[in-house]
């Protein structure tokens, strides 16, 4: 077997990152919040509450839309919602994609009428044919937050077993072998069992509502059938379970308790003591008292039309609204929807602040993962010992997890709403949510005139936050500097293995050769490059490409057909910082390039860029085969822009676009997808290869293949031509994060 040198970061590349703390880092924060897996503080932003959405609706108007939401209480936290799946489905069928998909279908010999009617499916689509919903309610929050911590704490001791076994292996080599579980338990693991008594012991099941509206007897008994099976599952075993019946006013539900304190009676002594083998008696003591108090209790049932699975801790939790003024139809967090009520919704939603903050930002959870299993790391490596004294690398992982928790400081949560609704297409709107921190929400687009060109299929406006990028840039370099030194640690041990001398001699190597000009490049991307680019940035394509000169093509598609281009484009705040930046790069490549061809014992050219200019804007690019103006990897900068390409024309068509072009007063981020553009351009290149299939398709069999396709291709084209454009903004309103979407249809 091989050593397993897997947690040993064999990157030593990453000494890139380790020198390059030049710029201090904007302080945007002024409050403090507490990091649940580390137990240190973590500066976060202060969140001045947003402008109130003032209501335009009573909650009789909106039970109206809400359906059986004028039944769900109003400690309701989380709901999402699907309504008129039935009818929506159909209309999407009456369009030309609707038709052409069952067109497609009936070719493959499947018939939706057939598949819809199948007993599973049947139930499944019921369902969803006119309301559907899940709704949580008291306890939501909490759970979600322990979670939370049960991951990090998961995360904090897979680094430090880790760390353990990698100890293990260094110290024994292929010998190591873990000496039973009590290793770990005495070892890195210890204290775990108790924290998750500690956690288990303040878990209680939440208020979950799950409900559809069948009004079709037949299909509604279907449902009720499904529903009772995942009831049933709570029954299975007759030692802990009890059945239950609860009636609310004159409906009756029925399911199955499952009683902690009946799962704890079944643990008799000799599985006490098995148990204690691993953990300590105390801990399983504490969890078998913690489960006696534990119970989970699952049921259905009908009300009217709507059939309902209901889970909780206890049967109190199970609470229907007795008036709309005491139903969730009353909550002031779903006043959004007033402005929709007229709409034809087919989805909406909500979540209060608490169950945003533990899912809503992705990002802030990553980071919090990541804290945690740094933190298990530092303290991992101060119990081993193979590595001798680790103080400087624990300190440095100490520092990642400070730089860790200032990140997820800058992420805040409020009150998400959203809806969903059929106009002139798809439209979605979102209210509130994380606060997107890598956005900059308050400065004007200065580039949104650049998506204005004849055929632009895709263009992106966003203007980043600097503070938080700075913030993400300072994590990555602690990162890498911390790699590098845990990967000198380890090369420096004196191990009897050939796989590890030849990764000591490629540490030595590096060292020797490549690292003083590794860090210098780092540097100056990190340093002057960073410095000399603005917050705002641009995506943009086009189709308007000319095709370079290239061997073996068909002239008629290098004279007619066209190839999308593709360009970067960002604000300059300093020029001479891009200047310095490209200068220091080419030195420090220079300087790569002549070691390796000295390794090589071969010449390697350091490729010379051409330039040219044009009204100001200079442009570099590496000349390449078949090359044209139109396809040519290039890099432009003006005093105002800069600019990655694949054309050098289009650069300089954007550039001279950003000069007469309006501002449109569009700020955050901006994306904007026009579907009509795209199916021109492939009707363009459908309509070459027609007219000049023989010069184009010289293999009779080929020409047959294409001429035996073509209805298909045209009738897709003519399809997927009803969409129109894709819009999405995400911005502030009121204080509040906004995201508007638009799928918008011809």
């Amino acid at each position: 077997m091989k050593r397993k040198y897997f947690l040993v970061p064999l990157l030593a590349g990453a000494v890139i990152m380790s020198a390059c703390k030049d710029k201090s880092t904007t302080d945007t924060q002024d409050s403090s919040t507490s990091d649940s897996s580390t137990g240190s503080s973590a500066t976060a932003p202060a969140v001045p509450a947003p402008d109130p959405i003032k209501p335009s609706a009573t909650p009789e108007k909106r039970a109206e839309k809400l359906g059986f939401a004028k039944h769900l209480p109003k400690t309701i936290v989380k709901y999402d919602g699907i309504f008129n799946g039935k009818e929506a489905f159909q209309e999407f069928l009456k369009t030309p994609i609707g038709a052409f998909v069952l067109q497609r279908m009936a070719d493959e010999g499947v018939s939706l009428e057939e598949l819809m009617e199948s007993g599973p499916a049947a139930g499944q689509i019921a369902q969803y044919s006119e309301e559907y919903f899940t709704a949580y309610g008291s306890g939501t929050g909490e759970t979600f937050d322990l979670a939370m911590n049960l991951l990090n704490r998961f995360a904090y001791y897979g680094g430090r077993t880790g760390v353990h076994m990698a100890d293990g292996f260094v110290r024994e080599g292929d010998a190591y072998q873990p000496r039973g579980p009590e290793e770990f338990m005495n070892g890195p693991l210890k204290g775990a069992p108790k924290e998750i008594v500690k956690m288990f012991q303040s878990f209680n099941m939440p208020a979950v509502y799950q409900g559809a509206k069948v009004s079709d007897a037949e299909a509604r008994e279907l449902v009720v059938e499904q529903m009772e099976q995942i009831t049933s599952l709570f029954g299975m075993v007759e030692e802990i379970s009890e059945a239950i019946t609860i009636k609310r006013g004159e409906n009756e539900f029925n399911g199955f308790k499952i009683s902690g304190a009946k799962i704890a009676e079944e643990i008799d002594e000799d599985d006490m003591e098995e148990m204690q083998e691993v953990f300590e008696a105390e801990d399983v003591s504490a969890f078998r008292d913690a489960l006696s108090k534990k119970s989970i209790i699952c049921v259905s049932g009908t009300v009217g039309d709507y059939v309902i699975l209901f889970l909780g801790k206890s049967e109190d939790d199970f609470v229907l609204a007795e008036s709309v003024s005491d139903s969730m139809c009353a909550n002031e967090e779903i006043v959004f929807l007033d402005t929709y009520l007229d709409k034809k919704i087919i989805s909406l939603g909500y979540s209060d602040s608490k169950v945003v903050e533990m899912t809503g930002n992705l990002e802030a959870v990553g980071f919090r993962l990541l804290n945690s299993f740094t933190k298990g790391l530092g303290d991992g490596l101060g119990d081993a010992g193979s590595l001798g004294d680790t103080q400087d690398i624990e300190a440095l992982l100490g520092s990642i997890t400070e730089q860790g928790e200032k990140l997820v400081g800058m992420f805040n949560a409020a009150d998400l709403g959203y809806v969903v609704y059929i106009e002139d297409g798809l439209k979605a709107e979102g209210f509130g949510g994380g606060n997107m921190p890598s956005i900059d929400f308050s400065k004007e687009h200065s580039l949104a005139s650049l998506g204005d060109g004849d055929n632009t299929l895709l263009f992106a406006n966003w203007t980043s936050n600097e503070a938080y990028n700075e913030a993400v840039m300072e994590y990555i370099d602690s990162v890498g500097e911390t790699a590098y030194l845990l990967t000198k640690r380890v090369a420096a041990l004196d191990i009897d293995d050939g796989d590890f001398r030849d990764f000591k001699q490629g540490v030595e190597m590096f060292d020797k050769a490549f690292q003083s000009d590794a860090v210098e490049l780092w540097k100056a991307l990190r340093g002057d490059l960073a410095a000399g680019l603005g917050a705002e940035s641009a995506l943009v394509m086009d189709v308007n490409g000319a095709l370079p000169k290239i061997p073996n093509v068909p002239d008629v598609i290098l004279k007619e057909g066209k190839m999308p281009r593709i360009g970067y484009v960002s604000t300059v705040d300093d020029r001479a910082k891009l200047q310095s930046s490209w200068t220091r790069v080419n030195t420090s490549a220079e300087n790569i390039l002549k070691t390796i061809s000295e390794m090589a014992g071969e010449e390697i050219p350091m490729q010379v860029p051409m330039s040219s200019e044009k009204d100001g804007l200079k442009t570099w690019f590496v000349p390449i085969p078949f090359q044209n103006d139109d396809f040519v990897p290039s890099v432009s900068v003006s005093d105002e822009l800069f600019f990655v390409s694949t054309s050098k024309t289009f650069s300089e068509g954007l550039a001279e676009r950003f000069k007469t072009g309006s501002k449109s007063g569009r700020k955050g981020a901006w994306l904007h997808v026009d579907f009509k553009v795209l199916n021109g351009f492939a009707k363009q290149w459908l309509a070459l290869v027609e007219k000049n299939v023989e010069e184009i398709i010289p293999n009779e069999s080929g020409r047959a293949d294409f001429t035996e396709n073509k209805p298909m291709i045209d009738e897709a084209l003519k399809v997927f031509g009803s969409l129109d454009t894709l819009t999405l903004n995400a911005r502030k309103e009121g204080g509040r994060t906004r995201v508007s979407l638009h799928l918008k249809t011809q």
